[in-house]
């Protein structure tokens, strides 16, 4: 029954979206149209449960390309006759793009046939690019009209591009199911990262399950690195290396995606990597092990940042405490170390806990590490402020401060708190992060090991 409403919830909130943007004026300006759009599909996934990863992979700058793998609209979520709002495409460009560059970008939208009225007038509100795909051709149009009409594609792409807005489109030119995807990608749109000068990059953005009832899957999607053509030698539309490229680079998405399928909320796949790089370690004595979520996963350049010391990253993404505390025996029971250095809580803000609850649970946390190693020295980071979590900005203060009362108590505990260095003229230093507003760049991990230096000093 609860399954059953979660698929009637989903439903209802895309058939209203649909009918919403329907009744939209036709002279309203298309932007407009996609920000609304964008605020709609917004509210929708706000109840929705899903996966997604990599967010830190996204550029800076907006006018990029961002590709994906398309999936196939579930019939049941059909919003009129025989029409269904492609539930991918809508999450790139709100659950992405509108988010984090406040923009949802162009897409690249087929061609409606006569008989499609309702993707006609949904899609006619957007001013999307539009081109003819391949299993949607017009009876009375040759192949070489498809082809001139399509060329469209170029020219109204590298404008939007130019004007600093973000394309999505999907290489594929159809959907596909999940397990099945991606199809062979074709040349159009690689062909155009190469025109545009200067060259934009391109956003491999990869989804799995969106073709699949709620009720029965989990929606995922994860961002990779993005790339530009010239990284890969390719420096025009003409380029021999160009058709071996996509060859490549498709059998790599396949790879992605099924991998994607694979994982899940329980970081299984990342765990295992963490034992492999453990075995390759060459000492497991007295190291300093940095273990806690993201903060810590993306710390590329640990090593050089603490030369002279055997550090050991343990950071697996979007880990919550009890993540931590789950596979803390199966990663450290090779380990003997001198220092543990944590990065934990701030990804249960997103449960909804209150402050003492989370502080609760960090002190639970490390019970478990004073249990395994009474003697150990434990360097805790406080929580940082955050673009993405403004609305928690109070909890996070108020955790970092009972965590600096609970190590006066703890002559092995130290709060490291760094979060006033975070804070310029009483804001948040946009500076000091990633595009995606969560995560540090590299000024930002300079100003944590500046402080974990000095702390370091004084116990090793």
């Amino acid at each position: 029954m609860e399954a059953n409403l979660k698929d009637q919830q989903l439903k209802n909130g895309l058939k209203n979206l649909f009918k919403k943007v329907i009744k939209l004026p036709d002279n309203l300006n298309p932007y407009d149209v996609r920000v609304f759009c964008s605020r709609e599909i917004t509210k929708v996934f706000s109840k929705i449960n899903y996966i997604i990863k990599g967010s830190e992979n996204l550029p800076y700058e907006q006018n990029s390309i961002f590709i994906y793998n398309h999936l196939n609209n579930p019939i049941d979520y059909s919003v009129s006759t025989n029409f269904q709002i492609t539930l991918d495409s809508h999450f790139i460009s709100s659950i992405i793009l509108y988010k984090y560059y406040n923009n949802p970008g162009n897409r690249i939208v087929r061609c409606s046939l006569e008989n499609e009225l309702a993707h006609k007038n949904y899609y006619d509100k957007f001013d999307y690019v539009r081109v003819f795909a391949e299993r949607f051709i017009p009876k009375t149009m040759n192949y070489r009209q498809v082809k001139e009409f399509n060329k469209n594609f170029y020219s109204q792409s590298i404008d939007n591009l130019k004007k600093g807005v973000g394309i999505i489109v999907s290489p594929e030119g159809f959907s596909l199911k999940t397990e099945e995807s991606p199809g062979m990608f074709k040349l159009g749109v690689f062909k155009l990262a190469t025109i545009v000068k200067p060259e934009p990059k391109i956003v491999p953005v990869v989804m799995a399950n969106f073709d699949k009832l709620l009720s029965k899957s989990l929606y995922k999607c994860e961002i990779m690195k993005p790339f530009k053509m010239s990284d890969h030698g390719i420096y025009g539309p003409n380029d021999p290396k160009l058709l071996r490229f996509i060859e490549s680079f498709n059998v790599k998405y396949k790879r992605w995606v099924k991998n994607l399928i694979i994982e899940d909320l329980d970081f299984e796949l990342e765990i295992q990597s963490l034992e492999k790089s453990i075995e390759n370690q060459k000492d497991l004595i007295n190291p300093v092990v940095f273990y806690g979520s993201s903060t810590i996963r993306l710390w590329k350049g640990m090593k050089n940042d603490f030369k002279g010391l055997n550090v050991i990253n343990l950071g697996f993404g979007g880990a919550l405490i009890k993540d931590l505390s789950k596979n803390f025996s199966r990663l450290f029971r090779k380990i003997k170390p001198s220092v543990i250095v944590l990065y934990l809580g701030g990804n249960d803000l997103t449960l909804g806990y209150s402050s003492e609850k989370i502080v609760e649970k960090i002190k639970n946390f490390l019970e478990l590490v004073f249990k395994n190693y009474p003697n150990i020295k434990i360097i805790n980071m406080s929580i940082k402020p955050s673009f993405e979590r403004l609305n928690d900005i109070k909890k996070i203060e108020k955790i970092n401060s009972l965590m600096t009362a609970e190590s006066s108590r703890n002559k092995n505990l130290i709060q490291l708190n760094f979060y006033e260095k975070i804070i310029d003229k009483g804001v948040i230093n946009q500076s000091l992060y990633l595009r995606d507003g969560l995560h540090f760049n590299d000024l930002g991990y300079k100003i944590l090991v500046n402080e974990l230096k000095l702390a370091l000093k004084n116990i090793i």
